[in-house]
């Protein structure tokens, strides 16, 4: 159409148009922003239960260690009585009438 052909009654529909579609524009960008608003309340839960679960395993991992710890001082206690017998033994003459 050429402009002056456009007549009120077409210009008045398509501005109804327009606003229908963008009516149906707001609705469905209202619907995309629940959903990721959900979306983001997921991944916000999803990245708690991670971080709950990461800080577990840490205080895990901290507890084997520390036992660890413990086993090695306990092995290095022993490991020194070891040689201080080893070499109290080694000290002494064998007895009489015993082979070397």
């Amino acid at each position: 159409m050429r402009e002056e052909n456009i007549s009120l009654e077409w210009l008045g529909n398509r501005v109804m148009t327009m606003s229908a579609e963008l009516r149906e524009m707001r609705l469905r960008f209202t619907a995309l922003e629940s959903r990721f608003s959900g979306i983001e309340i997921r991944i916000g839960a999803l990245e708690r239960t991670i971080s709950a679960q990461l800080d577990a395993i840490a205080s895990r991992f901290d507890g084997m260690e520390r036992r660890q710890v413990a086993h090695e001082e306990r092995m290095s206690r022993m490991l020194a009585l070891l040689v201080r017998i080893a070499e109290r033994l080694d000290g002494q003459a064998p007895p009489e009438g015993r082979p070397q």
